[in-house]
């Protein structure tokens, strides 16, 4: 975010690295409508309740200030008529008031109090014919009227602008209907133009630095949502390498570090549970010559498709993983040998029905199918492959395709 630069009173304008975020020197809003209605809705609720309190104040101002009027013309037709356009503008700044709780968003939109002040200078054009002799008292009320609308009344500075602006030049347009001569009115044009040029001043300054806070919270919240997003980023990437560490590249199940890990814990709960662990080899029928007769791309495939067709039958808790080369292990908990022959001929009927087409001719993938069940004396998952090794050898021999098993001895 760049730095705002600014003099004593007109800042220049405000910019983030979105064009989104320049605030105009001039009416003290962002020059991007959506930004600044995104602005009036995060401040609507606060501007309502301070404007409501502002009213009210004035309101109550006015009201005291009727006691002056009495002592100087007493129970008179001036004073009533005095009275009348006072209380008429009390009843406005009251009405408005008490509709804001209901009406927020006409605090922001600013039309609202703009007219309902416009509507009490009836009240000030009136004092130089009823009391005469206070012209000065008068002029200083409308002095502390002009810098009380910018700095207290919240409101859009163009909008602050024309009710000060009506209100200078209905004190103007008083004087020379009065009679007054050039000096006059130039003296009281300039003694007008201070507060209305300090207030402005002011209620610039306020106006953008409450947008400079707001674009300062819209980069925050960006830069929030960036540094969620890079972590979300870290998070799924983090875990894309964590599912590469732990899963053989070509089928997508459990490489050796995966389901050795898997094993340990699994051997461990049944040393402590007593419950059943069954493990069992799988080596694929003459797979050797469909990777020489069709190539190792042809052979990449069957290899993914056989690790689906095996995984197909297994339970959520089963563990299959490649052992290397046409070899696959498998890990079955809380499943004893007998339980464990019946889910590998599942395995080896799945794969037989798995239809594998090459150029238009359907290639028979079978396998053959060792398992075998822990014991006591197991000391690592070495020793168990070894035992099924040994059985898978003999089905080898003993014509492939079939399921067989083997117990500790």
């Amino acid at each position: 975010m760049s730095a705002l630069r600014e003099s004593a009173i007109l800042p220049t304008m405000f910019d983030t690295n979105n064009h989104n975020h320049t605030i105009s020197r001039w009416n003290a809003e962002f020059t991007n409508a959506e930004t600044e209605r995104a602005y009036h809705q995060h401040v609507e609720a606060d501007v309502a309740a301070f404007l409501a309190l502002a009213l009210k104040l004035w309101a109550f101002l006015l009201t005291i200030f009727a006691w002056p009027d009495w002592l100087a013309l007493g129970n008179s037709p001036a004073f009533y008529t005095l009275l009348g356009l006072r209380m008429s503008h009390v009843a406005l700044l009251l009405g408005l008031a008490f509709m804001l709780p209901h009406k927020p968003h006409w605090a922001t939109r600013g039309w609202p109090v703009t007219w309902v002040a416009i509507a009490g200078y009836p009240l000030f054009f009136a004092y130089p014919y009823v009391l005469p002799d206070n012209g000065v008292f008068g002029l200083a009320i409308m002095m502390m009227m002009l810098l009380s609308v910018y700095v207290f009344v919240p409101n859009r500075l163009n909008l602050t602008n024309l009710i000060a602006l009506t209100g200078f030049a209905m004190v103007v347009l008083n004087v020379i209907i009065a009679g007054g001569n050039a000096v006059e009115i130039i003296l009281v044009a300039m003694v007008l133009a201070w507060p209305i040029a300090i207030g402005f001043a002011a209620a610039q300054r306020i106006n953008i630095g409450n947008r400079k806070a707001f674009a300062a919270l819209l980069a925050a919240e960006d830069a929030n949502r960036a540094l969620a997003d890079e972590i979300a980023h870290r998070k799924t990437l983090e875990a894309e390498l964590q599912h590469q560490a732990l899963t053989d590249p070509l089928t997508g199940l459990s490489n050796r570090r995966q389901y050795e890990m898997l094993f340990s814990h699994e051997l461990d709960r049944y040393r402590r549970h007593k419950t059943p662990l069954a493990l069992g080899m799988i080596d694929l029928d003459h797979f050797k010559h469909i990777n020489d007769e069709h190539g190792h791309e042809f052979g990449d495939q069957v290899l993914r498709t056989v690790g689906e067709a095996l995984q197909a039958p297994l339970r959520n808790c089963d563990i299959l993983g490649r052992f290397g080369g046409e070899e696959f292990i498998l890990i079955l908990p809380e499943t004893s040998l007998d339980q464990a022959v019946i889910i590998a001929e599942r395995m080896r009927q799945a794969l037989r029905s798995t239809a594998i087409i090459k150029d238009g001719h359907t290639i028979q993938i079978t396998a053959t199918f060792a398992m075998t069940e822990v014991c006591e004396h197991d000391k690592n998952i070495g020793d168990i492959i070894r035992r099924a090794d040994d059985a898978l050898y003999q089905g080898k021999h003993a014509g492939r395709d079939r399921v067989m098993k083997t117990a500790a001895a």
